[in-house]
């Protein structure tokens, strides 16, 4: 639990924060304003600072990079136009549902500031708006689409940044709008390529031991403390999980290799058996894609290390 203390003008406050309003606020030490406690405050001190100066009355600087945070403490803090017109709550609404909105590069950069004000970004809708106006944009022509891909792809770059539970709201909605499953499987690929380091490991000799479970988990480990060791797994088979799932069930829609370095990287995380039998059916149909030493892949769970997959 974090908790900031401040010191302000009761009155600026009280007149624009229903939330203020309610607390029996304690005179500081020096006798000079009164003390404030707030306990997980959205935001943080920077958004209470901000918030400090625009209830005595100084410019409001929105931006793209604040308006989340903002906008959450406002309605924290109980800022409605029921105590003054125009107070913050209806100024961050404005700001990013007729600014931010509108802008691909904006509405990025909100939903990344997201990533530390659950639940209250969730709460208010701004995840939902934003993964909805980003998968709107990348979706709303399918030839335009296709220019972006032939372009390496340029707003891959932007929606592989993002936290793997926003992508997987972008990429779900960017699905249900029709788009073409190679597309969708191109940019889960580069999600791929961006957070499972391992991806681009090639196995090597006759068993596949170049690159075993043990020597691959001690490259991406080393140098974290077990905890941080043990954490950085968890999110790793997090992502492997969420990728699969939402694969395009188009047998085109990834290569056979992708889907034998997701399988390889599956095990080496220790997936749930549902997920790497999931993987071995979609292999299994794409064989004739695949060559002998894609197919030779690790598992410590069965008798042997190496296997065919069928």
């Amino acid at each position: 639990m974090i908790t900031t203390l401040f010191l302000l003008i009761q009155y600026p406050f009280v007149s624009k924060s229903s939330y203020i309003g309610r607390l029996e606020l304690q005179p500081s030490i020096s006798n000079f304003g009164y003390e404030l406690k707030l306990e997980n405050f959205p935001g943080g001190p920077e958004a209470f600072e901000i918030i400090l100066k625009f209830c005595y009355g100084l410019t409001l600087d929105l931006n793209p990079s604040n308006i989340a945070p903002l906008r959450c403490a406002s309605e924290f803090l109980e800022m409605s136009e029921e105590l003054d017109d125009g107070n913050l709550i209806s100024k961050t609404e404005a700001f990013l549902t007729f600014v931010v909105l509108s802008s691909w590069k904006d509405t990025i950069t909100v939903l990344k500031s997201c990533e530390t004000l659950s639940p209250w970004a969730e709460n208010l809708q701004i995840v939902r708006r934003c993964c909805d106006s980003i998968a709107w944009k990348a979706s709303r022509d399918n030839s335009t689409i296709g220019d972006m891909v032939s372009d390496e792809g340029c707003w891959f770059d932007d929606v592989a940044s993002l936290r793997i539970d926003h992508f997987m709201r972008i990429i779900t909605a960017v699905g249900a709008r029709g788009t073409k499953p190679e597309i969708i499987g191109k940019c889960i690929m580069q999600y791929a390529e961006r957070w499972l380091p391992g991806m681009d490991v090639e196995l090597e000799g006759p068993r596949g031991y170049g690159y075993g479970k043990n020597e691959l988990q001690f490259s991406i480990l080393i140098g974290r403390k077990e905890d941080e060791g043990i954490e950085h797994s968890q999110e790793q088979k997090s992502i492997i999980e969420t990728l699969v799932s939402i694969l395009p069930p188009q047998t085109g829609a990834v290569p056979c290799k992708f889907l034998l370095k997701m399988l390889k990287m599956a095990m080496v995380y220790s997936a749930s058996q549902a997920l790497i039998s999931e993987l071995e059916k979609r292999v299994g149909m794409m064989l004739e894609n695949a060559n002998v030493n894609d197919l030779l892949i690790p598992n410590d769970k069965r008798e042997d290390q190496g296997k065919f997959v069928k």
